[in-house]
């Protein structure tokens, strides 16, 4: 954990030197060519999903971690996949397993479950986790807001089947979290459960390099002590991240046609009653972040971690400064990536309170 980050010290030069890359990363990102034809939709999105085919093919079992297929009905109908994960041992199913969702990234557009295995296992084998990863429908053919709807509609689905048909005990403690889109899925998600009072309760949030966003008919309601720090969208050439380009971030709007006033996709400010605190956050669980200096939604997280810990939730915070957003899926030989490793799990830790 940065313990010694302080994000409101910051001056705002501090704030856009976050994105300055690392030595290592430098050197590695010239030879790291992710140039599709991003005008041409079909095409990318055919290369993207690609890539997410080959890692379904190349995943590799594990012996103490068994792995069971369920389906959670959506709103519609729709039968939605869920990938479990389980101990292997009947006895440590005895013995009280928190229940741990993890939703996949891929800007809503690609993804599959398969890339939160390797994360899945650890959790099962260390913290003797059962772990759902629910597959979402994605865009272009299921536009906005379907991915955060067949999101809200899995967790409700684990939560009523926790105890019987998961075999988990949520008292042990019930996470949802997930990288990039997957993380605002379960920021969205988890705002949803606690209006709704879902039981059991999601006792902690796993943010990583999620999309918050502002919703901009929402923007002057943001104290300026917040609003001057949100410099990061203002950094696209700084930035200039390889593993989420401008051709890219086009791409995906085009094909999730997000409404960005709706809280259903901004939920940094969120609609609020007088029981839920001044932003619409009192009453969400304890939350760990893990934040990329060069991507261009840092400040936005950063900003959301200090409404958290305004309304006494406790936040628990990891930055690293001068990589681009998701930096560990294509950028293995950084030893960052091995450091995102070990936070993550010792993230998990502390959201389980182990």
């Amino acid at each position: 954990m940065d313990k010694d980050f302080d994000f409101m010290s910051l001056t705002p030069e501090q704030i856009r030197d976050l994105a300055k890359p690392t030595k290592q990363y430098a050197e590695l990102r010239k030879d790291f060519d992710f140039d599709l034809d991003w005008d041409d939709d079909g095409e990318a999105l055919y290369t993207l999903r690609q890539f997410v085919a080959l890692q379904e093919r190349a995943d590799v079992k594990d012996a103490d971690v068994l792995e069971e297929f369920h389906h959670a009905p959506a709103e519609d109908g729709f039968k939605l996949p869920l990938r479990v994960y389980l101990p292997a041992k009947p006895t440590a199913l005895q013995s009280g397993c928190p229940l741990v969702v993890l939703f996949y990234g891929g800007g809503f557009v690609l993804g599959s479950p398969v890339m939160m295995a390797k994360l899945s296992r650890s959790l099962v084998k260390r913290f003797n986790a059962v772990v759902v990863t629910p597959t979402y429908r994605l865009a272009p053919e299921h536009p906005f807001p379907t991915g955060i709807a067949d999101g809200r509609d899995a967790v409700e689905w684990v939560a009523e089947h926790a105890a019987t048909t998961l075999h988990a005990d949520p008292t042990q403690g019930f996470v949802v979290g997930g990288i990039s889109a997957g993380g605002n899925i379960t920021n969205v998600v988890t705002h949803l459960a606690r209006d709704s009072g879902l039981q059991p309760p999601i006792t902690g949030n796993w943010l990583s390099a999620p999309a918050v966003r502002l919703a901009p008919k929402l923007a002057d309601m943001l104290p300026q002590k917040y609003h001057e720090r949100l410099l990061s969208q203002g950094q696209e050439k700084e930035i200039n991240s390889p593993t989420l380009p401008p051709g890219m971030r086009a791409l995906i709007e085009r094909s999730y046609k997000r409404d960005p006033n709706s809280k259903l996709s901004s939920p940094m400010i969120w609609p609020s009653g007088a029981d839920m605190g001044e932003f619409g956050h009192k009453g969400m669980p304890r939350t760990y972040s893990q934040v990329c200096g060069a991507d261009t939604g840092r400040d936005e997280l950063l900003v959301y971690n200090e409404m958290l810990k305004a309304e006494g939730i406790p936040t628990r915070l990891d930055v690293y400064p001068g990589l681009p957003h998701a930096f560990w899926h294509n950028f293995k030989q950084l030893p960052e990536t091995k450091k995102w490793e070990q936070d993550t799990l010792d993230g998990f830790a502390w959201l389980l309170e182990r």
